[in-house]
């Protein structure tokens, strides 16, 4: 364990001139964590093994015991449950990790820096914070008096993953490679595809996938609440949301009204979330903007349907009728992937929406793909 007094010495002569609201950002940046570790090096005036020096800069700078984690290529998902309760996801499985707290202080102390690296609080009024860090990696804090302090962190995946060919591609992952040249041909002759799933199942993973399918010809907007979908394509503008703070922030909603000024041959939305960005996102399906890909959070192909139309009634601007018409002209093709129990991602199901209904057009294990009939024409 490395001596507290050291720590406070070399925090005082290295960090001093940092805000600490930007300390895990400075610390996110390659460059700048080298330099870091050779200013701290110089301050110590002690020698350090590189271990010692890596714990020291994590703890003055990054994410404490969990930046060993997080800086893991394999590890996904970080979660501490308590001070030595810590569980990190590698690989695929869930399992403890050999690291620890020195106490519940240390993870309400890390817990206040996640929250004000994005400028928010945590206060007994709000005790708890969902932070989206500027290198795309999601955090939820909690503390007292709702529970914790504990921590969720979810690491920015940059992965790509093709659609067909050798592992770790979606066809060798179990996707059928007639429905995998389907989807292709439906990014290609501009059909708007819904991607659902699970929290971690894989749906930007696949939007990325489903986006190297787009021509090189066309301009492409894509609006998330951070800049996720690094996407093999020449011509991209990327728009971010900025988080609610003194009660004014632009959203989802915003950004996809603003794109529609933007001249897009399509617009991409890594998530609808809520009544407003859902309403937002079929007034621009609604308005020509054709071959858009979007998430949604659900459990099956016909389940993103009725959810999206919740979403819409929530909104309270359409009626019920207008919802279904609304979204069977809007939504051409839906895509479900799953997580297992083993942590593999795969295609489950794909689906059209035709005469007002979800038609299958594969599911896991089937051998044959049947075609949509309202984009037949297209298609052949």
């Amino acid at each position: 364990m490395i001596d507290p007094a050291l720590v406070a010495r070399v925090r005082a002569e290295v960090a001093a001139g940092i805000d600490p609201a930007g300390l895990l950002a400075v610390y996110a940046e390659p460059a700048r964590r080298v330099l870091l570790r050779e200013r701290v090096r110089a301050a110590a005036r002690a020698p350090l093994t590189e271990a010692e020096l890596d714990a020291m800069c994590a703890e003055l700078f990054g994410f404490g015991p969990l930046q060993q984690l997080l800086d893991d290529p394999l590890v996904t998902d970080v979660l501490v449950n308590g001070p030595r309760d810590v569980f990190c996801e590698r690989s695929g499985r869930l399992e403890r990790a050999a690291v620890a707290f020195r106490g519940a202080d240390e993870v309400a102390e890390l817990a206040h820096r996640i929250a004000g690296s994005v400028g928010r609080e945590l206060t007994l009024e709000r005790p708890f914070v969902d932070a989206r860090m500027r290198d795309g990696s999601r955090a939820n804090a909690v503390i007292a008096p709702i529970g914790g302090p504990s921590l969720s962190i979810r690491k920015f995946n940059r992965l790509s993953v093709p659609l067909r060919g050798a592992a770790p591609s979606w066809v060798a992952g179990g996707l059928l490679d007639d429905a995998a040249a389907l989807l292709e041909a439906c990014v290609r002759e501009r059909a708007s595809i819904l991607v659902s799933g699970a929290t971690g199942s894989g749906k930007s993973t696949l939007l990325r996938s489903l986006a190297a399918a787009i021509p090189d010809d066309e301009r492409l907007v894509v609006i998330e609440d951070t800049n996720e979908l690094v996407l093999p394509h020449p011509h991209v503008v990327h728009l971010e949301c900025v988080p609610v703070r003194d009660g004014s922030g632009i959203g989802i909603a915003d950004l996809v009204a603003n794109a529609l000024r933007m001249r897009p041959d399509r617009i991409l939305v890594g998530e609808v979330r809520t009544p407003r960005e859902a309403s937002a996102l079929i007034e621009a399906l609604s308005t020509g903007h054709e071959g858009s890909l979007t998430t949604i959070h659900a459990g099956s192909a016909a389940g993103a349907i009725d959810r999206l139309a919740l979403l819409l009634a929530r909104a309270g601007e359409l009626g019920e009728a207008a919802i279904a018409r609304q979204v069977a002209q809007g939504i051409d093709i839906l895509v479900h992937v799953v997580r297992d129990r083993a942590g593999s991602r795969s295609v489950r199901e794909i689906a059209a929406i035709e005469d007002g209904g979800v038609t299958h057009l594969w599911r896991a294990g089937e051998l044959s793909v049947r075609m949509p009939a309202r984009l037949r024409q297209r298609l052949v």
